[in-house]
């Protein structure tokens, strides 16, 4: 665990056994619900912004509890993923262009007898886009991260994809007439039918 979960476990902690600790000594009698004079009121201020005063010191208990428990939970809230955009235009493909985005490489070696034992950090601070189209050779193209404007990649150099298949082109020249007389396509069959 990391010093961040281990300090969301303990303030939680706290929190709980403040909430139960304050039940159980209202339970014993040692501190009362019950309201006191105006003397022996609680009265909690911080910067002018947050002002408490009640006339029941028990209830400190319980708030400061459910602060610890509420600090846990808010703490433990995970940050949004934050999208990164991709823009740009590639000529000359009349191909459907797939853009495949590829995070950095992490290699574990394992030793001669097969075990692996490694460890890998997944910080993503390099993406790499690969371009590639239906015949043509795909493009790698890295970007980091952190100099991204607004988390959008453009693509703003040209990319050229190289032809790795040349088109088929029809020769008329290789497509012969046939001699025989063809039944036209749109008859009904006559094969399997009874006679």
């Amino acid at each position: 665990m990391t010093i961040f979960e281990l300090s969301i476990l303990f303030s939680s902690i706290a929190g709980l056994c403040m909430v139960i600790g304050g039940m159980l000594l209202i339970y014993k009698g040692a501190i009362v619900l019950s309201s006191t004079d105006a003397t022996q009121a609680l009265s909690i201020e911080w910067k002018e912004y947050f002002i408490l005063n009640t006339q029941a010191p028990g209830i400190a208990f319980f708030l400061v509890g459910l602060l610890f428990s509420w600090m846990a939970i808010f703490s433990s809230k995970p940050d949004p993923i934050e999208p990164i955009s991709i823009r740009g235009t590639i000529p000359n493909i009349s191909e459907p262009i797939t853009i495949t985005a590829i995070p950095t490489k992490w290699i574990i070696h394992s030793g001669s007898n097969g075990v692996v034992n490694g460890r890998i950090y997944p910080d993503i601070e390099v993406i790499t886009l690969v371009i590639s189209a239906p015949g043509y050779k795909p493009e790698y193209i890295p970007h980091k991260i952190s100099e991204l404007k607004d988390r959008t990649i453009t693509l703003k150099n040209k990319i050229n994809l190289v032809k790795s298949i040349s088109p088929i082109i029809s020769r008329n020249k290789n497509i012969k007439k046939s001699n025989s007389d063809l039944t036209p396509i749109n008859i009904t069959p006559s094969f399997g039918a009874s006679k």
